[in-house]
């Protein structure tokens, strides 16, 4: 587990409050598993893992079950927030996080949390690496925004500098930080991944398949090279 070594740290904040609509069934995607673990608790170790702090997770859909998913994590490691307006979309949830990081600020004695990342809780190929990496451009480019470019295409997670807060409050519908992509192009660092994978959302069970597939084969992998 890292600590941020700078007077500052980047936030990650995990969007977890989605209806999994498309996957059908009734399924909640977030709680499918992936190895030993739900699809959620993938992406959060991956936060625990990286640089990022404090890490906070926004629920809504089913959020008692999430919750008990969540029960061996520890509140100092963790803040739970949740999203009762979730059916309204994304952009409620994007501020939900960002009310409860800025109140988590002023009610614990920590170094500012300068950025956020706004990662998506469906997303369990997400590494420590691309978060940190994420991290690391903006300190080293001093742009406000940095979002990875899988083979090409821009996904998620999203940093966002703490300046952009009040705008990323002013969200509505299911938009998430779309609109300030597009405002502050010329403030935008990427940084190309090429794991095209880590980018898949497990939105519908085709994607869960698919997701599933190369966590297999993944490590099928990593078995034979430590054989």
């Amino acid at each position: 587990m890292h600590e941020t070594t700078s007077s500052s740290s980047t936030a990650a904040i995990i969007l977890a409050a989605g209806s999994s609509s498309r996957m059908g069934e009734g399924r909640h995607k977030l709680q499918l598993p992936l190895g030993n673990r739900a699809v959620l608790l993938h992406g959060l170790d991956a936060a625990l893992a990286s640089q990022a702090r404090p890490i906070i997770i926004v629920l809504g859909h089913q959020a008692d079950q999430v919750r008990i998913l969540l029960a061996n994590y520890s509140i100092h490691t963790i803040t739970i927030a949740e999203n009762p307006n979730y059916m309204q979309g994304m952009s409620t949830s994007i501020r939900v996080g960002i009310q409860a990081l800025i109140d988590s600020n002023d009610a614990i004695l920590r170094a500012p949390t300068d950025s956020a990342l706004i990662l998506l809780g469906d997303q369990p190929l997400i590494t420590q690496q691309i978060i940190d990496t994420l991290i690391a451009t903006r300190r080293d480019t001093g742009k406000r925004i940095v979002t990875p470019l899988y083979q090409g295409k821009r996904s998620s997670p999203t940093l966002f500098d703490a300046s952009l807060f009040p705008e990323l409050m002013q969200l509505t519908g299911d938009e998430g930080g779309r609109r300030l992509l597009e405002r502050y192009r010329a403030d935008i660092a990427t940084v190309e991944v090429g794991d095209a994978m880590a980018s898949y959302d497990v939105d519908t069970w085709e994607t869960y398949q698919q997701v599933l597939a190369e966590w297999q084969r993944r490590q099928e992998q990593e078995a034979e090279e430590t054989s």
